[in-house]
């Protein structure tokens, strides 16, 4: 397999990763304020749900920027993989 084949996978996975890790933050928050007794208080229900939805979505960006970093120093992944999207001033000629 080439760099641009490695490096495909690699986010292909990565994305999967932080997929799941939002799924699972996204459940784990809901559990979280279902134990929160609110009576009739749907508003608030309501905005902690929002707040819940949020902060996952933020949460696992953040953790999968860590991971992704931790991985890139741990296994040496900038010999391994290319850049899929390279400037247009970056890329080289073809014709050379």
């Amino acid at each position: 397999m080439n760099k641009k084949t490695n490096s495909i996978i690699f986010m292909a996975v990565a994305t999967v990763v932080n997929l799941v890790l939002m799924f699972v933050l996204i459940i784990l928050g809901i559990v979280l304020v279902s134990l929160i007794p609110f009576g009739d208080n749907t508003s608030l229900y309501s905005i902690c749900i929002f707040v819940v939805f949020f902060g996952a979505i933020f949460l696992s960006f953040k953790i999968y920027s860590k991971l992704v970093e931790w991985a890139t120093v741990r296994f040496s992944l900038e010999e391994k993989l290319d850049p899929i999207f390279t400037p247009k001033k970056n890329r080289k000629d073809k014709r050379e």
